[in-house]
């Protein structure tokens, strides 16, 4: 039985899912597309933007009510709450509010999302990015849910309800600085107003938010359902009123402000030919069914349907006993680290080693940008290392490294004092390994523990059956 393709869009308050994600929403539906919204919050700290008679009603409530409106217009039938309360703008009082979103706990909150992933089971999965689009708490709460929720949503061992269910392709929807630019200054050009001013701006780095135009992954091309958006727009009537530049931009202009839809895809691999440019559609080398596992959700991906599932294949591999290995590397001036064991040499000539890295983690994206990544292995005694590099909630950045002591060598990734061994390396190349990316390195600088005159030296940690151990005793 074949899985209908399903989108899913997380979004923080009511309105944000019309903003952001409305052409591709309504555009899903008219494909055959199964749409569905998650709504993180009931937008409590939201007020009456537009001025309009409530008539008697609370605001809350009220925004419920243009959610349901807005969700009629787009045409989705599908709506989740994730229950909880509106964090308001940073530095507000509503911070502080036992039950807002920006102070939930991520694994908990992450566990909700990963529950309603697993019920709806859609390949893509769409949320803010990690700055929150412009900084709000919520969207960067969000964004921090999504991706641990994904992860949860696909590990057999997770405390989720539901069977298991890997996500395809995990997006963030974005705004490309360029599109900004020229949205601000024709705005101005026609005499009408601009959510960023009234003074034009001559270069994308002065806008105060947007993303750089290279990392804009895919454009899809949402001019065909801009009356359906619209729609959705004018139905949050206390947010969004006739004079905004929403619904008060001519329909020659609206087209190329609002007809493209801007995406970032972080966890998965891009349906566009190599060369090509940006993807045009978030299913991009989808097809029905065939790229993700079907009710027996878990299968390995490419196996026969009765062959062995993701768990029972975990428990057989964890069998084959491994080091332990943090993986380092330096992009953009901020070093990462993560823990791996999945690793290999592979040539002697050039020296080459491999390492396995999931397409979901941050370091993912670190390698494609660094192209360099150090391997220190750890002894016995760092298993503290390894528990510290494999939390999800670690900090991002040089904030990992700041109780450990480390050094450089030819590439500048950090190596670990103290380790049992290690490797520096270039990456000669990296390969498509289904769900993680197959990272191969030329080695450019090695060394090892010292080695005492009777042959002792530190002792590898080893990783087997879910447990770390050391070496027992040479046979």
């Amino acid at each position: 039985m074949t899985t209908p393709l399903t989108l899913l869009c997380v979004h923080p308050h009511p309105d944000d899912e019309s903003i952001a994600c409305g052409g591709v929403l309504a555009r899903a539906v008219d494909s055959g597309v199964r749409a569905v919204v998650v709504t993180c919050t009931g937008g409590e700290e939201g007020d009456n933007l537009a001025g309009i008679d409530l008539g008697g009603t609370d605001m809350v409530t009220h925004r419920r009510r243009e959610l349901e409106d807005a969700l009629a217009a787009l045409r989705v039938a599908h709506h989740h709450w994730l229950g909880y309360r509106d964090s308001g703008m940073l530095d507000t009082p509503g911070n502080g509010h036992a039950d807002s979103f920006h102070r939930a706990d991520l694994d908990e909150a992450a566990t909700r999302l990963a529950a309603i992933i697993r019920e709806e089971q859609p390949q893509v999965v769409v949320s803010d990015d990690e700055h929150g689009s412009y900084g709000h708490p919520d969207h960067i709460k969000a964004n921090r849910v999504t991706i641990r929720a994904v992860e949860l949503a696909a590990d057999p061992d997770a405390p989720v309800a539901g069977a298991p269910w890997q996500v395809a392709k995990r997006y963030v929807h974005t705004f490309g600085r360029g599109r900004l630019l020229a949205a601000h200054n024709g705005l101005l050009a026609a005499g009408l107003n601009s959510p960023f001013g009234d003074e034009p701006i001559d270069a994308v780095e002065d806008l105060p938010f947007g993303t750089d135009d290279d990392r804009v992954t895919t454009e899809v091309d949402v001019s065909a359902w801009m009356e359906h958006k619209r729609a959705a727009l004018a139905a949050y009537r206390s947010q969004i009123g006739p004079d905004s530049f929403f619904l008060n931009t001519p329909d020659d202009m609206a087209g190329a402000f609002f007809g493209i839809e801007q995406f970032t895809l972080e966890a998965g691999v891009s349906g566009a030919p190599a060369g090509t440019g940006p993807e045009d559609d978030l299913f991009a080398g989808l097809s029905n069914g065939a790229d993700a596992p079907s009710e027996g959700a878990g299968v390995v991906d490419g196996a026969d349907p009765d062959g062995p599932t993701a768990e029972d294949f975990r428990a057989v591999l964890g069998r084959f006993a491994t080091g332990v290995a943090i993986m380092t590397s330096v992009a953009d001036g901020q070093p990462h680290g993560m823990t791996a064991n999945a690793i290999s040499s592979v040539s002697l000539d050039p020296p080459l080693v491999l390492v396995c890295v999931d397409r979901r983690a941050v370091m993912a994206d670190v390698i494609d940008v660094a192209q360099t990544f150090a391997l220190s292995w750890l002894t016995v005694d760092q298993a503290a290392l390894s528990q510290w590099f494999a939390d999800p909630q670690r900090p991002i950045g040089a904030e990992q490294f700041d109780e450990l002591t480390t050094q450089t060598d030819v590439t500048g990734s950090p190596i670990l004092d103290g380790a049992h061994g290690w490797v520096d390396c270039r990456v000669w190349a990296a390969y498509d390994g289904g769900d993680h990316v197959i990272v191969v390195g030329r080695v450019v600088a090695l060394g090892q523990a010292p080695t005492t005159s009777d042959g002792a030296t530190t002792t590898p940690l080893i990783y087997h059956r879910g447990g770390y151990a050391g070496l027992g005793e040479p046979l």
